[in-house]
């Protein structure tokens, strides 16, 4: 049978004909197919130690008021009262220079010594670049914010105009023999008025409080350390991000984290800014629900032997806490997690946030630096909970064993309640390592997240509000859902070829319908218009001729 193509009709190839040519340049991904790979199917997310968020939310769904929820929890803890400030680390700045803006007013002042240098005034809507060169610290007003003033240093006093429309104050070390300069570090502070904020330029998150400028030992780099009272601190959090919470889930939630907060400060002296310890995010993530349930619970916290509680938590526990070897590995009798209220048990939930991830073994073998071919991956042992507490790698180099934690963090796991198998299939590649949060009396050794750049003056006092938004659990923003293979991309874009040349065809199908249509109206020589009529009757109506006899025929 030969199929012929219409006489003068254009030739055009089917799309499918088309996408087939493209797909014979495209490798089928039959290698990767056949690639070994371990299939983790789990459930929670964070170490589950403490209180589970999802819990304490589906708690008081369920009607359960705050203090049943932090005896599920935090069962044997005493209710007490107590207050004080909190020192967070919410910067470094590795190139030594921030600027900082003062949408109220304020100043900025040097407290390190008994010869206080005057304080740098800073009216409303000022901005101060603060830095630090490795000996010695500045703080200066943008041009504009104010008249020239005096310039300080320790031990000598002087007056002078450091440039046309700005005010330093510099603090030097002192001339007299005495320790090497990264000893004889003097921060700078910078105080709003008050109730006013600080805005890290930057980031353009405000604070409360007061912010500490201190230079880094031995480099030029600029630490920023926030310093308020715990109360504001709290209104400050993104652990929960949501205002559709509970109140009792909300109250409790605040009674964990002030708990936290000042344990942390009792211990260590400072807490972090991020998940590692607590999510700390500055005035503008502050929400009318959650400074109701900080005013609510103001002061309260609970203790447990006569001290602050340790209060851990996560964003989920699966349905079932974790006892405290499963989330921070075994536990001496005066390790900061051996405490009895800290315990595996079941706990109510709308949800366990199942997950699974499947990772080639090959990637596997080299996040967990096996040096050969893997061969099997097992959950050797699982702790009250059903947690993994060690797992147990074969292969080609022998036996090994590390624990369900380090395991966990290696592959960018969400928990260590999970089941492992192996299986075939395209070998996506693991996720990125996570960070679990951290005993109160190690938030100190946490490091400040670092900025990478100087980003020159606040072009918003108050700008970043957009990631700010009220969310869910700050500790369950992130998501493992693999990125495409580059043959499933091919795949997509041949198949949206196909689409697009079938929506052409369509078009062009469409077009010879018309192009036949006015060519048959062209022929077209009613009697009523017969003045029309060419002499040469293989000759062309015009355009207006087409429609003049269109008109007569619809009258």
């Amino acid at each position: 049978m030969t199929v012929r193509w219409p006489t003068g009709a254009p030739r055009r190839r089917p799309a499918s004909v088309v996408v087939f040519a493209v797909l014979l340049f495209v490798p089928a991904p039959v290698a990767r197919a056949g690639v070994p790979v371990l299939v983790l199917e789990g459930s929670g997310w964070g170490h589950g130690v403490g209180m589970a968020q999802d819990g304490a939310y589906w708690m008081g769904r369920a009607g359960t008021d705050t203090s049943g929820i932090l005896r599920q929890f935090y069962p044997g803890t005493r209710p007490a009262r107590t207050g004080g400030s909190v020192r967070v680390g919410v910067a470094t700045i590795p190139s030594g220079e921030a600027v900082l803006g003062f949408p109220g007013g304020g100043q900025v002042r040097d407290d390190a010594t008994g010869l206080k240098a005057p304080p740098l005034q800073v009216p409303p809507g000022g901005q101060v670049v603060v830095g630090y060169d490795g000996s010695r610290y500045r703080a200066e007003l943008l041009p504009g914010d104010t008249s020239p003033g005096p310039v300080q240093e320790l031990g000598v006093t002087r007056s002078t105009v450091s440039g046309p429309g700005t005010t330093s104050i510099t603090a030097f070390p002192s001339t007299t023999p005495g320790p090497p300069p990264s000893s004889t570090i003097h921060a700078l502070r910078a105080v709003p008025l008050r109730g006013a904020t600080v805005v890290l330029g930057a980031t353009g998150r405000r604070y409360r409080g007061m912010i500490e400028a201190t230079g880094l030992p031995g480099a030029a780099g600029l630490r920023l350390v926030n310093e308020l009272d715990v109360e504001s601190y709290l209104r400050g959090m993104g652990e929960v991000r949501d205002p559709s919470w509970p109140p009792a889930s909300l109250r409790a939630q605040a009674i964990a984290a002030r708990t936290y907060a000042l344990r942390a400060m009792a211990t260590s002296g400072e807490i972090c800014a991020d998940e590692r310890c607590q999510v700390y995010l500055g005035q503008q993530a502050e929400y009318p629900a959650m400074d109701e349930a900080v005013l609510r619970t103001a002061g309260q916290v609970l203790t447990f032997a006569g001290q602050l509680a340790s209060t851990f938590y996560s964003a989920n526990g699966g349905g079932v806490s974790a006892s405290p070897e499963e989330g921070f590995g075994p536990t001496g009798v005066r390790s900061p997690t051996a405490f009895p209220y800290l315990r595996a048990a079941r706990y109510p939930t709308g949800s366990a946030n199942p997950w699974s991830v499947t990772i080639a073994l090959s990637q596997v073998a080299a996040r967990l630096r096996y040096p050969g071919a893997l061969s099997s991956v097992t959950v050797a042992r699982t702790g009250p909970s059903g947690r993994a507490l060690s797992v147990a790698l074969e292969g080609r180099a022998g036996g090994r064993t590390l624990t369900g934690i380090e395991f966990a963090r290696a592959l960018g796991l969400r928990s260590t309640l999970f089941a492992a198998r192996l299986d075939t299939g395209d070998g996506a590649s693991a996720p990125p390592p996570v960070a679990l949060q951290v005993p109160p009396e190690e938030t100190a050794m946490a490091p400040v997240v670092a900025i990478g750049a100087f980003q020159g003056n606040v072009a918003s006092v108050g700008a970043g509000g957009d990631a700010l938004s009220p969310a869910g659990p700050a500790r369950q923003a992130a998501s493992h859902g693999r990125e495409p293979t580059w043959p499933e991309v091919l795949m997509a874009a041949a198949l949206a070829l196909c689409l697009a040349l079938r929506r052409y065809g369509r078009a062009g199908r469409t077009g010879r319908r018309l192009r036949r249509a006015q060519h048959g109206l062209r022929q077209f020589k009613p009697l009523r218009f017969r003045e029309h009529h060419r002499v040469n009757p293989g000759d062309r109506l015009s355009d207006e001729e087409i429609v003049g006899q269109i008109e007569v025929r619809r009258h």
